[in-house]
C-alpha cells in the first residue's frame, strides 16, 4: 500500500511539473498502423533472429558428440546460449504460431518448479528408446523434453557429459533430436507469422472474414497484450522469487549461467517493443508526465541484471533492488494496461493478461 501512495505522488509531482511547461502532444498512428510497426520492427525481426540462431545447433551437437573436444563444447555453449538470448525476445509473444499446437512450451518448457522435465528425461534415459532418432519422434513426447531447456539438461550434466564415449551414446541420440526439434519448430512459427496468409497477414488485415480479428482494434489489443504479458512474466517469475523467500522457482537457464543474459534480453525486447506501440503519442498535454515516469522505469529495469546486480551498461550509478525492480514492472503494467492503453483507446480486459 505504501508503495502505491508512493507511485500516486509520483505521478502527481510529474503532471504538476508537465503541465507547468505545456508539452505538446504528438499525432498519434492509428490502431493498424501500431499494429503494423510492431509486426515489420518487432515481431518477424526477433522471430527471425530466433530462425538463424537456431540454425547451427543441431551440427554444433553432432560435433561435441563426435569429438569432445574443448573447442566443440565452447562452440556449442556459445550457440545455445544465442538460441536462449533469442528467444527471450519472443517468449512472451505467446500467440498466434508461438501458442498454436503448444509450441512455446516445446521450446523452453519453463517455469518447472516440480521439476517435471527432470523426471521425464530420466525415464527416457531409463528405457533408451531407438526409435528416438527417428525424425520428428522427440516432437510426440512430451513438451518438457522436447526444447532448449531440456538440451540444458543433457549439456550441463557433469556426471555423463555428452560426447563420443558409450556412456553418453543415447544422451547424445536425445540431444541431436532436441537440436533438430528446435529448428523444426522456429522454422514453424517464422513460416506461421510469414507466409502469404499467415499470422502477419491476419493481423494486417482484419475483418468479417477473419476468423480472429474482427477490426484493427483487436489486432492493436493482441499485441499491447502481449507487452503486459512480458512485463508480467518478468515481474512475477524472474524477480518476485528474489524477494519473496515463499516462491521456489529457479531462475530461467540458471543450469547454462544465463540467467542475466535472459533479463537483459527480455528487457531490451519489451522495451524495442513499446517504442513500436508508440503509446505515449496518444496522451493529452496534461497527461505526458506518463512519458518521463516511464522512461526512468526503463533505465531502472535496463540497469539491473536481474539477479540483483548492476548490468554492465546501467545508467544509474547504483543498481535497482531487486524490490525495485519488481515495483518499476509492476507499475509499467499497470501504466500500459490502466493508462496508456486507455488513451489509445484499446480495451484490454483482466482476463486477457492471463498470457496462456
Amino acid at each position: 500500500m505504501m508503495i502505491r501512495k508512493a507511485t500516486l505522488v509520483g505521478f502527481s509531482i510529474f503532471a504538476l511539473i508537465i503541465q507547468a511547461v505545456g508539452v505538446a502532444a504528438s499525432e498519434p498512428i492509428t490502431h493498424e498502423g501500431m499494429v503494423k510497426a510492431a509486426i515489420e520492427k518487432h515481431i518477424i525481426p526477433h522471430f527471425d533472429a530466433l530462425k538463424t540462431a537456431a540454425a547451427p545447433l543441431p551440427a554444433a551437437v553432432v560435433n561435441v558428440c563426435k569429438t569432445g573436444s574443448a573447442d566443440a563444447n565452447r562452440e556449442l555453449s556459445e550457440r545455445f546460449a544465442k538460441v536462449v538470448e533469442a528467444y527471450a525476445g519472443v517468449d512472451f509473444l505467446r500467440f498466434g504460431p508461438m501458442l498454436e499446437k503448444g509450441r512455446r512450451e516445446q521450446l523452453s518448457f519453463w517455469p518447472d518448479p516440480r521439476g517435471y522435465l527432470a523426471r521425464q528425461m530420466r525415464l527416457i534415459l531409463t528405457k533408451q528408446d531407438a526409435t528416438l532418432s527417428q525424425p520428428d519422434a522427440i516432437g510426440k513426447q512430451s513438451a518438457a523434453v522436447q526444447g532448449l531447456t531440456a538440451l540444458e539438461f543433457l549439456m550441463q550434466d557433469k556426471d555423463v557429459p555428452l560426447g563420443p564415449g558409450e556412456p553418453a551414446r543415447y544422451r547424445c541420440v536425445v540431444a541431436e533430436a532436441i537440436a533438430a526439434n528446435v529448428v523444426r519448430l522456429t522454422d514453424e512459427i517464422t513460416t506461421g507469422w510469414e507466409k502469404p496468409g499467415g499470422w502477419a497477414d491476419r493481423m494486417l488485415h482484419p475483418g468479417p472474414e477473419n476468423e480472429t480479428y474482427k477490426n484493427s482494434e483487436e489486432a492493436a489489443v493482441e499485441v499491447v497484450k502481449a507487452l503486459i504479458v512480458g512485463l508480467s512474466l518478468t515481474a512475477d517469475l524472474q524477480i518476485k522469487p528474489q524477494i519473496d523467500p515463499k516462491i521456489h522457482l529457479k531462475p530461467p537457464y540458471e543450469k547454462s549461467g544465463l540467467q542475466k543474459p535472459f533479463y537483459a534480453a527480455s528487457i531490451a525486447s519489451l522495451h524495442e517493443l513499446y517504442n513500436a506501440l508508440q503509446l505515449e503519442d496518444y496522451l493529452t498535454p496534461d497527461k505526458r508526465w506518463m512519458k518521463d515516469w516511464v522512461a526512468g522505469t526503463w533505465r531502472a529495469l535496463e540497469s539491473s541484471d536481474g539477479a540483483g546486480g548492476r548490468a554492465s551498461h546501467a545508467e544509474r550509478d547504483e543498481p535497482p533492488t531487486p524490490r525495485e525492480v519488481f515495483d518499476r514492472a509492476n507499475g509499467l503494467r499497470n501504466m500500459v494496461s490502466n493508462r496508456l492503453s486507455v488513451a489509445a483507446k484499446l480495451t484490454v480486459g483482466f482476463n486477457e493478461l492471463d498470457g496462456d
